[in-house]
């Protein structure tokens, strides 16, 4: 029955999974997971590897959060990318100063929360 398997797919076939998630699953199943061209449902289930699987979920939802956590710096890098900072000489004193700071502090205020 194929929904027996759907936790199997959940945690191996996470595209979150970076190569030192992939390291740390075959360290745990003592025989090397990292995916190859050819692989599939069918080479893992050969495996026997439904022991195991709760420490793949494990392995898999850290991934699945450092992949929301590199998407969302990914958002802001492109954000920040954007934005010009305006400077103007202050008074007589030579001392440039930051203006037109206001879509530079909401841009801000928005990253602080996430």
């Amino acid at each position: 029955d194929f929904k027996e398997y759907l936790p199997m797919i959940g945690a191996l076939f996470n595209p979150g999974l970076r190569d030192r998630h992939w390291e740390k699953m075959s360290e745990v199943a003592g025989q090397d997971l990292r995916p190859t061209e050819d692989t599939n449902l069918r080479r893992y289930v050969e495996m026997n590897l439904e022991s195991y699987l709760e420490q793949f979920e494990a392995v898999s939802e850290a991934a699945s959060k450092e992949h929301s956590l590199e998407k969302a710096i990914e958002k802001m890098i492109h954000e920040w990318d954007e934005i010009e900072f305006m400077l103007i000489v202050y008074r007589e004193t030579g001392t440039k100063i930051l203006t037109a700071i206001d879509d530079i502090q909401n841009l801000l205020d928005d990253h602080i929360v996430k």
